[in-house]
């Protein structure tokens, strides 16, 4: 006895490739496009904070930032460079993030002192986000925040997702905060304008701090702005008002 052939109609393999074609296309990204990375590194992963300065470096138009803390200057500096070679950049944070340490604080006062439009959330909990969507098309989320311990001492994940789909929809949540955010005033949360470093102490001042004018000319030097000084290895005086 011959075995068996099934014969399934034509209509019912036409209906299931259709089928099989629509769930193939609801798939936002391939797993080509979807990078996960690690803190501490796992051993063939990449780097959060290395991947987050690629994907600022590698801007073209626009980058869209919604960050719990940020306190790297490895960051600002990245978003300030990106801001001067044209890219729209803009920041949203917790309003936490200006009750930080000093050092901490003045990193966003840098980012606004450079032009970069600050906004500070006004969410009655916590702007607990951390993503990044760059040129429209790209997303960076996770647990990852853009800080000392979330690179050096945390267990982190960074989820990199290039899908314009997506990104459309973190774009959508951002500009519901943007327009729930207050801007932030720079002034009041750091230095503006040229300041003063120390070479012996690798401080740097401006006027209301207590020994701004005082350094000594042999070891004063001065700097554009805050950035500068902190990109040459400076830290701002904790005894200002």
């Amino acid at each position: 006895m011959g075995a068996t052939q099934i014969r399934w109609p034509t209509h019912a393999l036409l209906g299931s490739a259709v089928a099989l074609f629509a769930l193939i296309s609801v798939v936002p990204a391939s797993a080509g496009e979807i990078q996960a990375c690690f803190a501490p590194p796992v051993a063939g992963t990449c780097d959060p904070l290395v991947t987050v300065l690629q994907a600022i470096n590698g801007a073209r138009t626009a980058i869209r930032v919604q960050i719990y803390s940020l306190t790297l200057q490895e960051v600002v500096s990245a978003l300030v460079r990106a801001k001067r070679r044209g890219v729209d950049v803009r920041v949203i944070v917790d309003r936490g993030q200006l009750h930080q340490d000093r050092n901490d604080s003045f990193r966003i006062a840098n980012l606004a002192s450079a032009g970069v439009p600050v906004l500070v959330d006004t969410v009655p909990g916590l702007m607990h986000n951390k993503l990044m969507v760059i040129d429209g098309e790209t997303v960076l989320t996770g647990s990852f925040n853009y800080t000392w311990g979330a690179e050096h001492r945390n267990a982190e994940n960074l989820l990199v997702v290039h899908d314009p789909a997506l990104a459309a929809e973190y774009l959508r949540n951002w500009n519901q905060r943007e327009a729930q955010s207050q801007p932030l005033i720079a002034s009041a949360a750091g230095p503006s304008g040229a300041v003063t470093g120390n070479r012996q102490t690798m401080i740097y001042e401006w006027p209301g701090c207590r020994y701004y004018g005082k350094i000594s000319p042999r070891n004063r030097v001065v700097f554009p702005d805050a950035q500068a000084a902190e990109a040459a290895g400076y830290r701002p005086a904790n005894n200002c008002r």
